[in-house]
């Protein structure tokens, strides 16, 4: 009966059991969650069901609240976040063992960091935990998804990080069928989305097919306000709104004005767009273009710049400062690159020759302000004497400094090898203040390297001139021609006359160059030419130039130049400047020139003091210099330099024995020989004519010593004048006749030739068949003719610097060549007579000391030749030694 009793229940307790049946049977199941990337199966616990069986119905109604900043969850949507110490192991426990759900509610101050429930908004939104993650630095971070709205009731739990709250949930409804105005709204809004959809770049385009399936209002309403651009008090205000159709009305608003923005927005990017110019555009596809042709092997793998573009060219020459006339040649050629193919040869010859009209400095100068005395002082800095050379440029200089448009000169050094002549030219360039380019002429013989190539081929370029004014960048350089004598012509041209143009004041200011066929103003560069004889330059184009002669050096010079320029240079180019300090004394100098060297400049000389330092740096090393320099970098300017005295014996160790012999004149000559004075591209020198007779003979006459047909025939006028005025000579007719000559030049391998030896054959020849010898202090030079005359002849400077150097006291010249004793040093005057002669009466009067002047049947007539034809008889008379 008891056990019957017991199984009666009251209805009041057969209730309660049915109450606490599902929450014994939802805390008793199992529930999966994932947690740091695993899944857990969190088990109910039987303690807390039994607490929970006295709770009521409401405990469905507490969520876990998870503030958050400067979100607003809506129904729905899916939200990714982390969270803080919020996310412990128990909290996320607890909120699984309620249903994995929570509570989010957005925080009325975004910069609280660990908000009251007062600092909370009273509506929020209830979340689905999707899964919980667990980051490295021990943090949570959460995906959950909006299920429905709630509000506040009252918080049961305010303890920070563990905020609780009991709460009712707002229910959405669609509208109903009577509420047109609502039902217009929805499909209206789902309108406005589509279109939203089309012009955002936010929303995805796959959003447009799952919004057609929507036929929930205020579903489709929570979908669109993420993507909304608004503040989240706003949206936070919109999820406030319980009233459906109110909510769909302030959604439909912000959409409006949402489309409205984007499409003021897509109208802006358009106009944007369409105001990008044609040439912008036409690069992109151009690019692209190069891109292709690349890849398709067209361009052959070379890389392609702007440059080549015809555009780019044609901005390039408007802005340019070409003449009008070139500029238009220019643009032609611009529009027929337009036409052509790029990867074609014809476009590559049109780009080559716009780039080369291009790089023509075109009305650039660089010529400053002019200032003589830094001129001078760096003319006198840079060569020694030259005396001649620096006047002019001083002059040019001045007149420049007078009148701006004045044409550029044309100056032909003509000098001995080694005097510097190339290096005058960069030391003028110097003084002027502008650029150089030198341009070497030797063995040129095809006219194109001047005029430039006809533009017939791919492989055509411009000549030498243009591509010096390229190559300088300026339109008023000096330019030197160097060694245009030794110009060549044949079959292919003639380059001499091709510098016709170039080198006429006149004509330069339109030269041509074929490649170009463009006029070049030429007019305002300084040409300089230089050669080492005349004879070989064409007349008309030695006409156009102003000849400045340089002669060699004498030994006082070269002394002065090899202190002052070939030994610094030839030690600091041989590491030798910091180790030591060469002393050598004037004498020592002197004897150095003297036995060493046998020339008209110094390069020679400089190749001996060469030797000389080569040869202490050998010492130096072997000693062991080179040990200490390795240890020690800064030996080199913190040790001492040596002093070093070289002498002569120190020079004969290093150099060997003297490579020419200090010949002294002999105290007397011979019968028939006399001392003749020769010009030679190393200078001077000294030449004993020898003569010898033999009777009985027939009067035959001959000659040896390796001469020119000049030469042989000066020595044969000198004989017919002997023998037509043999009485008048001194001479016995009968010996003349009945006697056989010899005449001999010695040093036979050695080619002579010119007419300078005329009065010392003649001399040497009276003195064989009087038998009276001649001094042997006297020297001359000088042509002769059939009538007596002593002719001018060249070098004079030379051949008495050689006269000089062996001991002469006395020296014939001719009197048309008086003027230049002015360029003879005063200290070789001074210890040397020079005596100007006309005629032959007046040698045999100072060679033979005869005081009764001789008379000549056809007295000779002083013939005034100007300065040009003496010059072309000097260069026409001087005798190389080759």
């Amino acid at each position: 009966m008891e056990d019957k009793k017991s199984d009666r229940l009251s209805p009041n307790d057969k209730n309660k059991k049915q109450a606490k049946e599902p929450v014994i049977k939802q805390d008793s199941e199992k529930l999966p969650v994932v947690i740091n990337k695993k899944i857990k199966v969190i088990p109910g616990k039987a303690k807390e069901v039994l607490d929970k069986s006295d709770e009521n119905d409401s405990s469905e109604n507490i969520l876990k609240i998870v503030p958050v900043k400067n979100i607003v969850l809506f129904p729905h949507n899916v939200l990714p976040f982390t969270a803080g110490k919020e996310w412990t192991t128990e909290s996320v426990d607890r909120a699984i063992r309620i249903g994995g759900k929570i509570g989010i509610l957005a925080q009325i101050n975004p910069d609280t960091h660990s908000p009251e429930p007062s600092e909370l908004y009273t509506v929020g939104t209830e979340a689905k935990i999707l899964k919980i993650m667990k980051f490295p630095d021990n943090t949570y971070g959460a995906v959950i998804q909006g299920v429905r709205r709630f509000k506040i009731r009252n918080f049961i739990s305010t303890e920070k990080d563990r905020i609780s709250a009991e709460v009712e949930y707002i229910p959405d409804f669609q509208p109903a069928e009577e509420n047109i105005e609502a039902i217009a709204i929805g499909r209206a809004l789902k309108q406005l989305v589509q279109k939203a959809i089309s012009l955002s770049p936010n929303i995805p385009n796959e959003a447009s097919l799952f919004i057609d399936n929507v036929q929930d209002s205020a579903y489709l309403a929570d979908l669109i306000v993420p993507y909304l651009s608004v503040d989240f008090r706003s949206k936070q205000a919109l999820l406030e709104i319980e009233e459906l159709e109110e909510r769909l009305k302030q959604v439909h608003t912000l959409l409006m004005r949402e489309i409205e923005v984007l499409e003021i927005s897509q109208k802006i990017n358009s106009d944007v767009r369409s105001e990008m110019g044609k040439q912008q555009r036409k690069y992109y596809v151009r690019e692209q273009l190069k891109l292709l042709q690349k890849e398709l092997g067209e361009l052959d793998g070379r890389s392609t710049n702007g440059s080549s573009d015809p555009i780019d060219l044609h901005e390039k020459i408007l802005n340019s400062k070409m003449s009008p006339e070139v500029r238009e040649i220019a643009l032609k050629e611009v529009e027929r690159m337009g036409l052509m193919q790029p990867g074609s040869p014809e476009f590559m010859v049109s780009h080559t020759y716009i780039t080369w009209l291009l790089d023509i400095p075109w009305e650039i100068h660089t010529q400053h302000e002019i200032n003589l005395k830094e001129a001078k002082s760096i003319l006198d800095q840079d060569h020694h004497g030259l005396d001649k050379v620096k006047k002019r440029i001083l002059e040019f200089l001045a007149v420049c400094a007078l009148k701006d448009s004045l044409k550029g000169p044309i100056l032909l050094f003509v000098g001995p090898p080694g005097v510097g002549k190339t290096s005058l030219g960069k030391s003028i360039a110097k003084a002027l203040g502008r650029k150089f380019a030198r341009i070497a002429l030797g063995g040129v013989r095809d006219e194109a390297e001047i005029r430039g190539h006809r533009r017939t081929y791919i492989g055509s370029m411009p000549g030498k001139i243009a591509d010096a004014l390229k190559k300088v960048g300026t339109m008023d350089p000096v330019i030197l021609f160097d060694e245009i004598d030794k110009l060549a012509n044949d079959g292919r041209g003639d380059p001499s006359s091709a510098l016709l143009e170039v080198l006429d004041p006149e004509q330069n200011s339109t030269f041509t160059d074929h490649y170009l066929n463009v006029p070049l103003d030429l007019s305002k560069v300084f040409f300089i030419a230089t050669a080492n004889s005349l004879h070989s330059i064409p007349a008309p184009l030695r006409d156009r130039m102003e000849i400045v002669e340089l002669s060699s050096y004498t030994i006082e010079e070269k002394s002065h130049i090899a202190f002052e320029h070939l030994l610094p240079q030839v030690i600091e180019s041989h590491g030798m400047a910091n180790v030591i300090d060469v002393k050598i004394n004037q004498e020592t100098m002197k004897n150095l020139i003297h036995l060493y060297t046998r020339e008209a400049g110094v390069r020679q000389l400089k190749r001996e003091l060469a030797g000389i330092i080569r040869s202490i740096a050998r010492e130096y090393v072997e000693a062991g210099y080179d040990k200490v320099k390795e240890k020690s970098e800064k030996s080199l300017t913190d040790m001492k330099r040596t002093e070093r005295l070289i002498t002569l014996a120190e020079i004969k160790k290093f150099l060997g024995p003297e490579i020419f012999s200090d010949k002294k004149r002999p105290p007397e000559l011979p019968v028939g020989v006399a001392t003749g004075l020769a010009w030679t591209p190393n200078g001077g020198d000294v030449l004993y004519i020898e003569t010898a007779s033999s009777a009985p003979g027939s009067g035959k006459f001959g000659l040896t010593g390796q001469l020119g047909d000049v030469m042989k025939e000066s020595v044969q006028t000198a004989f017919a004048y002997i023998r037509s005025n043999a009485k008048l000579c001194g001479v016995n007719s009968n010996s003349v006749i009945k006697k056989d000559l010899h005449i001999h030049f010695p040093e036979g391998a050695v080619k002579k030739d010119g007419p300078s030896a005329g009065v010392a054959a003649f001399l040497g020849m009276v003195s064989q068949f009087t038998g009276k010898p001649i001094a042997s202090d006297l020297a001359m030079t000088g042509e002769i003719s059939l009538r007596g005359d002593v002719l001018a002849v060249g070098g004079i400077k030379e051949k008495l610097l050689a006269a000089h150097r062996y001991g002469i006291k006395k020296v014939l010249i001719p009197q048309e060549n008086e003027r230049d004793l002015e360029e003879i040093p005063n200290e070789v005057l001074k210890e040397m007579k020079v005596m100007p002669v006309s005629t032959l009466n007046e040698v045999l009067s100072i060679a033979f000391a005869k005081n009764k002047k001789i008379k000549n049947k056809s007295a000779p007539k002083k013939q005034e030749n100007n300065r040009k034809v003496i010059k072309v008889s000097r260069a026409k008379s001087t005798r190389t030694y080759k």
